[in-house]
């Protein structure tokens, strides 16, 4: 009998997760909160009546997690896959229970805390990483426990090394003791994804404006890094004991100030000292399960890269499809791994691109509206040599065509916007 599995969000990414899944022999459902939502209708899906529609975990995380944990009770699958922030966190809280039913295959919630909460993020970091690859960085409002309490809730032994990140109480305390600042600085909730509660502020008026958008507290004030925004996706496990690991570079984002990527290119950091420090970092961790490492790729003056820390996301991230289609399938690879299945050899192919069209199109108007390198953007834009389409499947009719009635709808209402 084939493992069945259950993949919750069921939009670009978690439809290509699903697939993935599904052309490995699992049997595979989605959830989603939106009844329209694309993987929902993947002809991968045998029997969509065990598809489920859960309450939107940011609105009512209550009633999504009840929804969900009646529906893996009585439909009895071997995996529950959240891809998003929102779903894996609000699950994470009930890891014990829902452990009682099925596989999550994800850490405990206190141990995903530590690499999806900035604040506690770079404080892991100063202690384990070195001190080049952290941007300046600092906290006001903060109203949480400490790093070290997260860590012990984590259970993590023995402790790895941290420092705690300077704080300020209110924004006017660090004004007032950093009157110099230069700007821009960046500024954001601590647990923001997909640019959502970012601020890009040029001076002292509107980072004051920022903060008080955000109610001032749980704030992260960040050196503007300028570059490209680069990624080492890893995924970690015991028994069967492996770490493999897959770095990409973003070509274009949405938005073009800073957003999600829409085309991007794998980069090869086999033997880099920056993925070398970060399997250091998740083997101290005993980490199990998925992770992405953002960075900013900066030219030094000796026409050299640096690389500084962004964030991480310790869940499924938005361009895992480029991975996949290289050869590193990480959802595959996490799935047999929770099961104790074989995982055959993995190859990294480190030739195949990957954009989500209809966003990307976006993206490359509005860099060109602001002339923003013309010559590069168009002629990669044009360039279909191993290009994977994140949103166009033509062996799946059904969930395109619902791809295509949301991505119309929003590309004609963000262009004429």
């Amino acid at each position: 009998m084939k493992p069945k599995i259950l993949v919750l969000n069921c939009f670009v990414k978690g439809w290509n997760i699903l697939k993935a899944l599904a052309d490995d022999g699992f049997e595979v459902n989605g959830g989603d909160y939106r009844s329209d939502a694309p993987g929902l209708f993947s002809n991968r899906i045998k029997d969509r009546s065990k598809n489920l529609i859960y309450p939107n975990p940011k609105i009512d995380e209550k009633a999504f997690v009840s929804a969900v944990i009646e529906h893996i009770t009585r439909e009895k699958f071997d995996i529950l896959l959240p891809v998003n922030a929102a779903e894996m966190m609000a699950l994470a809280h009930h890891h014990d229970q829902i452990s009682k039913h099925t596989l999550f295959p994800f850490e405990n919630y206190y141990k995903l805390l530590l690499l999806h909460d900035k604040k506690y993020f770079f404080e892991l970091l100063s202690g384990n990483i070195d001190g080049q690859y952290l941007p300046r960085t600092f906290s006001i409002g903060d109203q949480t426990p400490p790093v070290h309490d997260i860590i012990r809730r984590a259970q993590i032994e023995p402790l790895p090394p941290h420092q705690p990140m300077e704080d300020f109480k209110s924004v006017d305390h660090f004004i007032n003791a950093y009157p110099g600042l230069l700007y821009p600085q960046v500024v954001k909730t601590r647990r923001a994804t997909s640019s959502v509660g970012v601020f890009r502020v040029k001076n002292e008026d509107e980072l004051r404006n920022a903060c008080a958008i955000l109610d001032g507290v749980d704030i992260i004030v960040q050196e503007n890094l300028v570059g490209r925004g680069v990624g080492i996706s890893s995924i970690r496990w015991d028994n069967p004991a492996l770490t493999h690991h897959f770095g990409h570079k973003r070509v274009r984002e949405f938005p073009i100030s800073g957003g999600a990527s829409t085309s991007r290119e794998p980069w090869d950091t086999e033997d880099d000292p920056l993925e070398q420090s970060l399997t250091g970092l998740l083997d101290r961790l005993d980490w199990h399960g998925v992770v992405m490492f953002e960075f900013k790729e900066i030219l030094a003056a000796d026409n050299r890269y640096d690389y500084k820390f962004l964030e991480s996301n310790p869940r499924f991230w938005g361009s895992v499809p480029l991975a996949i289609v290289n050869g590193v399938n990480f959802p595959v690879i996490l799935c047999r791994a929770a099961l104790g299945m074989e995982i055959p050899p993995v190859v990294n192919l480190l030739k195949n691109r990957a954009r989500i069209i209809f966003s990307d199109t976006l993206s490359l108007v509005l860099n060109l509206f602001k002339g923003r390198r013309v010559a590069a953007n168009l002629l990669d834009y044009f360039n279909f040599r191993h290009l994977y389409l994140d949103d166009i499947d033509l062996g799946d009719i059904p969930g395109t065509r619902h791809i295509f009635g949301r991505m119309f709808a929003e590309f004609f209402a963000r262009l004429f916007k």
